[in-house]
């Protein structure tokens, strides 16, 4: 089968062809030949959030790999900092000032430093970057900036509460982020604070809140007893 030159290319097209397993490894450069130019082309622009978010879905962690997924990390902050147009040398200052100024924006920090102030789509590359790999008051805060800008609290509260979607639950997942009791209680007061906002501006009503703030709370000790479970069967195996 010969891989002819594709009229409209993007970014997700190329992603699908070099990874597909059902063409071959000489179809696979026949493909990048016939659309040199134009791979070429898009791979010199700067990944969008959207782009960099694609990217760290199919670029999966592994549980008690920590090594692994050290040089993971090392390449999500190189492909942080193209989609930033940084220096990977400055992507953990600048996710922790962005991670400060998240509910103010205010650039003022960043600009003393000789950084832009982050766009929507810069602070969404970022969020990503910090659920797979930031600290744990980084998680906290960016849970709290993306439930106070969610058009539907209920849905993005189930989504990052559930495993498999990038969110909170992902993050605590893996060993090496032990989810304390402190930052179980943060997390917690986060989601209460923003159930309570929503159903003052009647986004959602009484019940609803009520029995969100429930599931929430017995979600998020679920999480925190899950990790609990598997770094003691990861103890008992090491020792058997």
């Amino acid at each position: 089968m010969e891989i002819r030159k594709i009229e409209s290319l993007d970014f997700n097209k190329i992603h699908k062809v070099l990874t597909s397993g059902n063409i071959t490894d000489g179809q696979k450069l026949q493909f990048i030949k016939n659309n040199n130019a134009e791979i070429h082309s898009i791979v010199e622009l700067k990944l969008t959030g959207k782009d960099f978010g694609y990217m760290m879905k199919n670029r999966p962690l592994i549980k008690f790999r920590p090594i692994r997924n050290s040089y993971t990390k090392r390449g999500d902050k190189i492909l942080l900092a193209k989609t930033l147009g940084i220096e990977p040398a400055e992507v953990d200052n600048y996710v922790e000032l962005t991670s400060e100024k998240l509910n103010s924006l205010d650039a003022m920090s960043l600009n003393s430093i000789g950084l832009n102030p982050p766009s929507e789509d810069m602070i969404e590359s970022v969020k990503t970057y910090v659920y797979r790999h930031g600290k744990k008051e980084q998680v906290v805060k960016f849970l709290d900036y993306e439930l106070s800008h969610a058009k539907n609290i209920l849905e993005i509260l189930y989504k990052t509460l559930t495993y498999e979607t990038g969110g909170v639950a992902d993050y605590f997942l893996r060993p090496i982020h032990r989810m304390d009791n402190k930052t179980l209680v943060h997390i917690y007061n986060v989601v209460d604070k923003h159930l309570d906002k929503a159903q003052k501006n009647r986004l959602i009503d009484t019940q609803s809140r009520e029995e969100t703030a429930r599931w929430a709370l017995v979600r998020i000790y679920q999480i925190q007893n899950n990790q609990r479970l598997r770094n003691a069967i990861k103890a008992y195996n090491e020792l058997s």
